[in-house]
């Protein structure tokens, strides 16, 4: 399963979405009226939990691999006695101790993950501004090498309206200056 969905799961049990695409391009589809989304950070948080998690429990499937049939194990309890037995799975055991969540440790990760998350967005708002404004265009030499989109086009119904393609432009910039500002003052 994606981790982005184990990640809703474990956040939002029994809430209604759909992840399409593939990492690192997944795109969450919410389709829930009555949970909220996580944001993008709570998505994040929750996976580096998971993955910590995920890390500690690596030591049981290790034992499992190695510990006897439990059939075998039953043979050896019934002709070697349980103190025979015990000193056999002791092996195994002490193999690939157990280990305990580290509050610290964790922490640590969750920390991590934020700062990771931050620094993506904050390195795509950049390469978004550093893009040419489509309503300016780009001249070089005095002369355009992108000729600029026209601010108001005439829409299907015969009206002026702003160019929508000006319109998204502007937004994402927008967008794109807010993230930058925000992670800059941090």
């Amino acid at each position: 399963m994606n981790s982005i969905c184990l990640a809703l799961n474990a956040l939002v049990p029994d809430a209604k979405w759909i992840v399409r695409g593939l990492p690192p391009n997944e795109v969450i589809e919410w389709n829930d009226t009555e949970q909220t989304q996580p944001t993008e950070q709570e998505i994040e948080i929750k996976l580096a939990e998971l993955k910590y998690q995920e890390e500690l429990n690596a030591y049981q499937e290790k034992r499992k691999l190695e510990y006897p049939l439990i059939e075998d194990q039953l043979d050896k309890i019934y002709h070697d006695g349980i103190n025979a037995w015990k000193a056999d799975i002791k092996v195994i055991k002490d193999k690939y101790p157990k280990q305990t969540k580290n509050a610290t440790e964790l922490q640590k990760r969750k920390d991590d993950a934020v700062f990771n998350l931050q620094k993506k967005n904050y390195l795509k708002a950049k390469t978004r501004l550093a893009q040419y404004e489509l309503s300016a265009g780009v001249m070089e030499d005095g002369t355009y090498v992108i000729e600029p989109l026209p601010i108001v086009v005439v829409n299907e119904s015969g009206d002026n309206v702003r160019n929508p393609l000006v319109v998204q432009d502007e937004k994402e910039r927008l967008e794109a200056l807010e993230v930058s500002i925000k992670l800059h003052k941090q």
